[in-house]
């Protein structure tokens, strides 16, 4: 159900929380740069044709501004290696890898050094937008595994995006063998686009026909600005500021990302999508594991660490409840003419009197986009780059 001052006061909330334009610029400015090292004649990954796709937040467009200072953004990529498991370990895959990427951090004057994760490499950069770059060397998952993917469920479509990746931790990372660990962060991404525009991609659409794009196909998602995306903005804020004291407490942006897009219905309108979202997540958290299955590969489970620390799962419904309780009482916010004081213990937002009279039948209005370099993410993910 619609309410014009209820959407017009989350629309306020998210134009406060979302990030500039400039960041998602520079963040895919990030990924053409490692690709186009990793592809440079004298690179010793460039024969392995890499193809670099960028993942998480940035590419779903759904990152909002801090509540805690200081902060890094945290940018994710996944490059592709045409090497087949049974041609190297996982070790020597990522040895190679991480030797790249720290020859990248050389030649690009970047102090911190390169931190070898379990699964990735982890670059940090130092300007006036404090990022760290996560970049996880994979290769092509072999057809009998696809075919598994889709015999639990998962489309074709998706199931074939499916990679191998490394992970220090495996009992196999150092021996030849096809049992490496499997994911599939493309096949997620592609469902999470294709869900954000079930709704109709209204702004994509305007944005092409008002010319600062030449087609549908060039406006990346960060600018579609849906309202499944402008939800989940609206949750990991929320979620943000209820463990501002305590972050690592708080439910993962990847749990909150495919609940609110399994849960969206196609809604046009933020508040009703919001609120919708809200109420009907926890159906599709299953009682037995996978508890909370990646759609593009449901054997992956993005709340496995709820099985090995209880307090995971309680801090989730802990979230879950307030949040319930928080959506009901911004119903009579406008009411009590106390806008304010909710959106400041909500979602640490400050909102100005102008603002605030826009809401009572007004519109919050926003400046039109500029034409950004566009990051092409749509259908099958485009990569950053690829040596021919």
């Amino acid at each position: 159900m619609s309410d014009p001052d209820l959407t017009h006061l989350t629309e306020l909330i998210v134009d406060h929380i979302d990030i500039p334009e400039s960041y998602y610029k520079k963040a895919a400015a990030r990924h053409r740069s490692v690709g186009d090292w990793l592809c440079r004649p004298e690179s010793a990954v460039s024969r392995f044709e890499p193809q670099v796709s960028s993942q998480g937040s940035f590419r779903y467009g759904t990152v909002i501004m801090p509540v805690v200072m200081p902060w890094e953004y945290d940018l994710d990529n996944v490059t592709r290696l045409n090497i087949r498991k049974t041609d190297k370990t996982q070790r020597e895959v990522k040895t190679l890898y991480g030797d790249e990427v720290r020859k990248y951090a050389t030649a690009n004057s970047i102090i911190a050094p390169v931190e070898e994760m379990n699964r990735c490499w982890r670059l940090k950069y130092a300007d006036e937008v404090s990022f760290h770059l996560d970049t996880l060397p994979c290769v092509s998952e072999e057809a009998a595994i696809i075919e598994m993917i889709v015999a639990r469920g998962a489309p074709r479509e998706l199931a074939d995006l499916a990679i191998a990746i490394t992970d220090r931790r495996h009992p196999q990372y150092d021996s030849i063998s096809r049992l490496w660990p499997s994911s599939n962060p493309q096949g997620f991404a592609k469902y999470f686009e294709m869900r954000a525009l079930s709704g109709g991609g209204v702004r994509r659409d305007q944005l092409v026909k008002e010319g600062f794009y030449s087609s549908i196909e060039d406006v990346p998602p960060y600018e579609w600005k849906t309202p499944l995306q402008r939800s989940i903005q609206l949750m990991k804020r929320h979620r943000d500021v209820m463990f501002r004291e305590d972050p690592g407490r708080g439910p993962i942006s990847m749990i909150l990302t495919n609940l609110g897009a399994r849960a969206y219905q196609g809604e046009l309108d933020l508040w009703a999508a919001f609120s919708g979202i809200v109420e009907r997540m926890p159906l599709h958290i299953n009682k037995t594991l996978p508890r909370v299955p990646n759609p593009a590969d449901p054997a992956e489970d993005y709340a496995d660490k709820w099985a090995r620390n209880s307090q995971k799962e309680e801090d989730f419904w802990m979230w879950h409840k307030q949040l319930l309780r928080d959506v009901e009482s911004m119903k009579s916010l406008i009411q009590k003419n106390n806008v304010v004081a909710g959106l400041r213990a909500m979602f640490r937002v400050e909102v100005t009197q102008e603002e605030l009279g826009r809401l009572n039948g007004g519109y919050v209005t926003r400046t039109k986009p500029i034409a950004a370099a566009a990051v092409h993410i749509q259908e099958a993910p485009r990569p950053w780059a690829k040596c021919v």
